[in-house]
C-alpha cells in the first residue's frame, strides 16, 4: 500500500543526503518541530483549547520499543509533560479525540502493570488512574466522549484477546470512572474508535474482507452501522471527526497512490477529497477543535518497514470543518 505515487529511484540514486532532503510533499503541510526526544513521534491529539497536543513517542522506531505519551505546545518545541510512565512500558494515545475538555484529561492505553489497559490522567498535573482490569483481554486506542445530555461521559476503546492480540478487535465502551462496561461490536475486526463531537456516533475502521479496511460509523448505542468509505483500496483507516461532525478525515491509499495519504469525506458517505500530497506516508490524523487544522504523523517512506515518523499539520479545507 505504501509505495510512492511517483518513482523515488532517481532520488535514491542521488545518494542518502538527497533522499533525506526530499520531503516528497506537494501540499502546504508544515512540520511541527518537537525537540529533545528521539525515536518516532506519532498519534497527535490536539487539546480542546488548541494550545497543546498529546502524542506518542516510540523510543526505538515506528511502533517499536517502549513508548511514552507526552504533551507539547501545538506549535512545537520541547515536550512539557510526560502523561505516562517514562520507562518500562508501552503507553499509547489515540490520535484525534483523546483529550477531554471536561476535566482537562487525556486517555491512553498502557501495559505498565500487567497488560494493556485504559488509563486517564490530568493534562496539567496529577497521577494517572487505571480504569480497566480485564484479565485475558487487552484494551487499546481509547477515545473520550463529550459530556452527554444526561451529564454522563464515556470512553470507547478497542479490545483484543490477550492470547491472540493480532486477532479481531471488538469495540467496548464504559463510563469515565471505568464502570458500566458494554460491548458494542463483535464478529468482525473493528479498531480505532472515535467519539463524534456531539457524542451521538462512533467512527472506526473495520476489515470488511482480506486486504480491505473501510471507515464505518455506528450510533453510540451500537446500532445503525454505516460504511462511510465503501472503497476498493486496501486501507481506509484512522478516522477522525471534524468538530461539526459533518466530515471525517482518514488515511488511505488510492488510484496510483501506493502510500497512504489523508482524505476527507462526508460523515454520511460520498466522494472523498484528497487532503495531503506526499509520496511517502501520512496517517493518524486529528482535527483541531476550531476546525482549522489537522495534525498527523508523516514519513517520506514506509515507516512499517524502516525508520520513524514526525508530526505535521495542514489547514483543513474551507467549508469542511
Amino acid at each position: 500500500m505504501r509505495r510512492c505515487a511517483w518513482a523515488l529511484a532517481a532520488v535514491l540514486a542521488a545518494g542518502p543526503l538527497a533522499a533525506a532532503a526530499q520531503t516528497c510533499r506537494g501540499d502546504a503541510a508544515r512540520p511541527i518541530p518537537v525537540t529533545g526526544v528521539a525515536g518516532s513521534l506519532q498519534n497527535p491529539c490536539l487539546s480542546p483549547d488548541g494550545t497543546a497536543l498529546a502524542f506518542t513517542n516510540f523510543k526505538r522506531r515506528y511502533n517499536q520499543g517502549g513508548a511514552i505519551v507526552w504533551t507539547v505546545p501545538a506549535a512545537g518545541g520541547a515536550p512539557t509533560r510526560a502523561l505516562s510512565p517514562r520507562a518500562g512500558a508501552q503507553s499509547v494515545n489515540l490520535p484525534g479525540q483523546c483529550w477531554s475538555a471536561a476535566g482537562n484529561a487525556v486517555v491512553y492505553s498502557s501495559d505498565v502493570v500487567d497488560r494493556d489497559e485504559i488509563y486517564i490522567v490530568p493534562a496539567a498535573a496529577g497521577a494517572a488512574r487505571r480504569l480497566t482490569n480485564r484479565p485475558g483481554l487487552l484494551a487499546w486506542e481509547p477515545s473520550i466522549s463529550p459530556v452527554l445530555a444526561d451529564r454522563s461521559q464515556w470512553i470507547v476503546f478497542e479490545s483484543h484477546s490477550e492470547a491472540n492480540p493480532d486477532g479481531a478487535g471488538e469495540l467496548w465502551k464504559m463510563k469515565i470512572d471505568g464502570s458500566g462496561l458494554v460491548r458494542l461490536t463483535r464478529g468482525a475486526d473493528d479498531r480505532q474508535p472515535q467519539w463524534s463531537p456531539r457524542g451521538d456516533k462512533i467512527a472506526f475502521q473495520r476489515q470488511v474482507k482480506p486486504d480491505q479496511w473501510d471507515v464505518m460509523t455506528i450510533d453510540a448505542a451500537g446500532g445503525n452501522l454505516l460504511n462511510v468509505t465503501k472503497a476498493p483500496s486496501r486501507g481506509n483507516t484512522d478516522p477522525s471527526w471534524s468538530p461539526s461532525g459533518a466530515w471525517i478525515v482518514y488515511s488511505a491509499g488510492g488510484a496510483g497512490l501506493a502510500n497512504a495519504n489523508l482524505f476527507v469525506i462526508p460523515a454520511t458517505g460520498g466522494t472523498p477529497v484528497r487532503l495531503t500530497v506526499n509520496c511517502g506516508y501520512d496517517g493518524a490524523p486529528g482535527w483541531s477543535a476550531d476546525g482549522r487544522t489537522i495534525a498527523f504523523e508523516s514519513a517520506p517512506y514506509d515507516p512499517d518497514s524502516r525508520g520513524s515518523t514526525t508530526l505535521w499539520a495542514i489547514a483543513a479545507p474551507a467549508g469542511m470543518r
